[in-house]
């Protein structure tokens, strides 16, 4: 009789080796799937590929290196157009130490050569690379100064001089515009008696309109907050005919011609206020460069290139500055990352600040006042060199505030004027208005007061401060 009732297949005979046995999986049993593979048959799951920090720092590198390879790029080809020799001889002096640059502005009819040339501005700007600073100096073009081999004449009539002389004063092969560059800088050199300071013009820039229209389109306009009113009934228009101009006060956003147009008009008021506008037009544009960040500058250069060389074949700007020199970008490269435009000192020769006689249409000035402002000038800006002057005025109508204030901002330090009642009207909050060169003195007593700070002068006040303090109901006890 068989022992295997079920007739089951007899079991191998035991060999004494163990045997493991894999555990059911109930879930898989139950569910009718498969079970899983054996761990030799699973796929392993790919790890995610990472860089090396080295890589990524290396291509961080070479982005910047080729970054700043297309930006002086750019600029050797901007200084391959524009730079020229000086013909008075290379200057000593580096933008990154300081120096002393002078501003031309031109007024060129190249389609007109008949009608000649003239300088319509002289600005000397004093720029310190390493201490992040610049000052601006205006000089009014009806100057009276002695002009080599000319004897007394009006100072932006040096330009043209130079210019129709160019090889009989500085030789052969010298252009007009070299010239004119050259012998302006002497001029302006002589009449601030730079030779006693044992400094001189270093370095010059020409531009013309168009050159200047060209600039500010390149860089897609510029904001200016327009002080007052202007109205110009007679403002010339290039088929020598006048037109009427108007700029209604407060901040808007200028083209390249709305912008000359605003820096030229004088018929609304004098030279003096030309000047102070042209020095405005000149903060706006550092202002729009300084918005930028150092990639969109650099996209910049492109159009700034075409703008300066569409004119033909005499550049609409020229410079005996060395642009493409590692001083010169390396100066340039910190100011614009440090230097705020607010802070910019703004200098110029005009009656109040410095006493005048006139001969004529001729200014003539004195010296001492033109040294103190010159001295001024070549000082880093900040409040021991703006000696600003506060007059409080009172807005709120409180008896005795505007005196209260005085003395308190007195034992402050401010230089303070006599306290003063504000033209009638409604105040609510006190205001600090800047009317003069002092940005950093105006900014403290803004801060010390809580107040507001506008640059401007307020309606209907006529003072002679720097700074000018109407004190609103927000001051009332």
């Amino acid at each position: 009789m068989s022992n295997n009732p079920h007739n089951q297949p007899p079991r191998p005979p035991y060999t004494g080796e163990t045997l493991v046995m894999r555990r059911p999986n109930h879930a898989s049993a139950h569910r009718g799937a498969p079970p899983p593979p054996p761990p030799s048959a699973r796929r392993a799951t790919p790890k995610r590929r990472r860089w090396p920090l080295g890589w990524i720092a290396l291509g961080i590198v070479a982005i910047v290196v080729v970054a700043v390879g297309f930006g002086y790029w750019q600029i050797h080809r901007l200084a391959q157009r524009i730079v020229v020799a000086d013909p008075r001889g290379p200057a000593v002096a580096s933008p990154l130490l300081g120096a002393n640059i002078l501003v031309v502005g031109v007024d060129i009819r190249r389609d007109r050569p008949e009608e000649g040339v003239r300088s319509d501005t002289l600005m000397l700007v004093r720029l310190d690379g390493m201490g992040g600073w610049a000052n601006l100096l205006s000089i009014p073009r009806d100057t009276q100064v002695d002009l080599p081999d000319r004897g007394p004449s009006k100072i932006n009539a040096a330009y043209a001089y130079g210019y129709h002389h160019a090889n009989t004063l500085y030789g052969e092969g010298v252009t007009p515009e070299q010239g004119g560059m050259a012998y302006a800088a002497e001029a302006v050199g002589q009449f601030l008696n730079f030779e006693q300071r044992g400094m001189r013009v270093d370095y010059v820039v020409q531009i013309d309109f168009d050159g200047f229209a060209a600039l500010i389109d390149a860089l897609g306009g510029i904001t200016i907050d327009v002080p007052r009113r202007i109205v110009d009934d007679a403002y010339p228009t290039p088929d020598y005919g006048v037109m009427q101009v108007v700029f209604e006060a407060g901040p808007q956003r200028m083209d390249g011609e709305r912008a000359l147009i605003y820096a030229r008009t004088r018929h609304a008021d004098n030279d003096f206020g030309r000047t102070e506008r042209q020095q405005q037009v000149v903060q706006a544009i550092a202002n729009e460069i300084r918005q930028r960040n150092w990639f969109e500058r650099m996209l910049l250069l492109p159009r700034l290139l075409d703008a300066v060389t569409q004119t033909g074949d005499t550049p609409a700007i020229l410079t005996t500055l060395p642009l493409a020199n590692f001083d010169t970008l390396l100066a340039i490269g910190r100011l614009a990352a440090n230097l705020d435009p607010a802070l910019i000192g703004r200098y110029r020769i005009e009656p109040g600040s410095v006493a005048v006689q006139e001969n004529g249409t001729n200014l003539i000035w004195d010296a001492g006042d033109v040294a103190a402002l010159v001295n001024r000038w070549l000082t880093p800006p900040g409040e021991a060199s703006e000696q600003a002057r506060v007059q409080v005025l009172n807005g709120a109508g409180v008896v005795g505030l505007a005196r209260r204030t005085s003395e308190e901002l007195s034992g402050q330090g401010f230089t303070v004027l006599a306290p003063a009642d504000a033209p009638p009207g409604n105040y609510p909050h006190t205001v600090v208005y800047q009317t003069g060169n002092a940005p950093f003195t105006a900014r403290r007593l803004a801060q010390l007061l809580g107040a507001e700070l506008v640059v401007g002068t307020p309606a209907g006040v006529n003072s002679e401060a720097e700074i000018v303090v109407i004190l609103g109901q927000d001051r009332a006890p």
